[in-house]
């Protein structure tokens, strides 16, 4: 009885999580008309995917998505290359400023991104890297690097160093241990954390919004916002994009379900 009552109550907070994304699904059927009308309906005549279609006339979807896969990989692999060696530096010796630099870490996630968007994009302008991805791409991984390095301290810190030690006396080298022993086992950490952090990448908004300004370079989440109008508000179209948007993440974490809960 305990146990139907659970899944109940799980069952109606999951359906409340997802009412919003559900309502996103069905406005992305209807026509501009039928997403005005008043009280609001699921189900209308009128639905189809022809709004689906229409957005790839109103934008460069395709570019959008390409750009926004480019960005988002390119800055998990560099912050998990990077954050990786630097959570397994912390985690395994002892130098001064170590706890403090740890914390400055955590504090930079509480830092908001305007705070420094100004040196950012004069940074970047200077180096002619504005509105291209390179640019980006180090942005990103720049803001994803302190949260990639705490999930893998944490990780790196649950694996027992008798294991590492035993590698070292058989004539393992530091690094050839970190390889073949410590990322194996830290796997399913990993796992997690780069889909957090490809997460983070692919639905960041506002350093995209600021750092770009062409279609070359310019990320879906910044493209959903030009449906947008001064006039007009394409409500349907915008959120066919936003499905859209969420295949790809929905796709990973199909792909890596099992590692990500083992993580």
């Amino acid at each position: 009885m305990k146990k139907a009552m659970l899944r109940v109550i799980i069952c109606v907070i999951a359906f409340l999580i997802l009412l919003p994304f559900l309502w996103t699904v069905s406005t992305s059927f209807k026509t501009l008309t039928e997403v005005s009308l008043y009280p609001p309906v699921w189900f209308t005549p009128g639905m189809s995917i022809q709004p689906y279609i229409d957005m790839f006339f109103y934008m460069p979807f395709a570019r959008y998505t390409l750009n926004s896969l480019i960005v988002a990989c390119s800055s998990t692999f560099i912050a998990l290359a990077v954050g990786s060696l630097a959570a397994y530096a912390f985690s395994r010796f002892e130098f001064k400023g170590k706890k403090l630099l740890l914390l400055v870490f955590l504090l930079s996630q509480m830092l908001p991104g305007a705070s420094v968007i100004i040196p950012l994009f004069q940074l970047l302008n200077e180096a002619g890297l504005y509105d291209t991805h390179a640019g980006l791409i180090l942005v990103h991984s720049a803001v994803l690097l302190p949260f990639v390095i705490w999930l893998l301290y944490g990780f790196f810190q649950g694996i027992p160093r008798d294991i590492e030690d035993a590698a070292l006396i058989d004539g393992c080298s530091r690094m050839t241990a970190l390889w073949r022993i410590i990322l194996p086992l830290a796997l399913p950490g990993i796992g997690a954390t780069a889909l957090f952090a490809f997460l983070g990448s692919w639905n960041e908004f506002f350093f995209a919004l600021i750092l770009t300004s062409s279609d070359a370079t310019k990320t879906i989440p910044v493209g959903i916002g030009l449906f947008v109008g001064e006039y007009l508000d394409i409500w349907n179209q915008m959120a066919a994009s936003a499905v859209l948007l969420s295949v790809p993440p929905l796709v990973l974490f199909a792909l890596t379900r099992r590692t990500f809960v083992r993580g």
